[in-house]
């Protein structure tokens, strides 16, 4: 059977299933459709090796309709909201105004500015917005108070995470001037010695450059 142009008037189906939310009877949902899948939109080429490719319900690609000028940039155009109900997962690019979500994983987020936002504990009606701490290395820290001992125990974690010689330590004297420096660092201790018979009490900041990633490169050619 050939067709040229084919209309559905109501519904249409192809497969077996017949979905419940398009209706039955008087409640027929007019111009709705369904397809068991999979569903090729486009060029079919792109989507050839299905032995060596994800195969999804819908997969969509550049048209290579001849008749078609200029040809289209875009595989799928939604004018509207778009709703994905459980997962997304992009393989290349992803361009948006906005993102509004729970949580985000990624390996690397670039981002212009880095911001949080939260509702403002205090004044009603406000949002109190953060700007996240900026620097030319993948860092970490710790930071604590130290009374009536001289070591500060640094997380288990960092003996894989961070590189040793990276470690820079600050301390600030509570109350008195205690003379305070870093004895050594061995292991995941840090040491450190005051003016002899003054007890320590100080607040200290510990920072690491990670090395379970590659070394930040700040100067890119774009």
């Amino acid at each position: 059977m050939k067709l040229s142009d084919a209309f559905v008037g109501k519904r249409f189906f192809v497969g077996l299933g017949k979905p419940e939310i398009l209706g039955r009877g008087e409640k027929e949902v007019r111009g709705s459709a369904y397809i068991e899948g999979p569903e090729i939109v486009g060029d079919p080429t792109k989507f050839s090796k299905p032995d060596q490719y994800e195969l999804g319900g819908l997969m969509a690609s550049q048209c290579e309709n001849d008749e078609m000028e200029p040809k289209p940039f875009y595989a799928l155009i939604a004018k509207t909201y778009v709703r994905i109900m459980d997962f997304l997962k992009v393989d290349k690019l992803l361009t948006v105004e906005n993102i509004k979500t729970k949580i985000i994983y990624a390996e690397v987020v670039m981002a212009k500015v880095k911001n949080f936002a939260i509702p403002h504990p205090i004044e009603k009606g406000k949002t109190l917005v953060y700007a996240c701490l900026e620097g030319p290395e993948n860092g970490v820290y710790v930071r604590g108070k130290l009374k009536h001992t001289n070591v500060i125990e640094l997380p288990e974690v960092w003996k894989k995470l961070v590189d040793k010689k990276s470690i820079t330590v600050s301390l600030t004297p509570i109350g008195i001037s205690q003379d305070l420096v870093v004895q050594k660092i061995v292991g995941n201790k840090i040491t450190i010695k005051s003016k002899p018979g003054v007890p320590i009490e100080c607040f200290y900041h510990v920072f690491a450059e990670r090395k379970d990633v590659k070394k930040l490169v700040t100067e890119v050619y774009e």
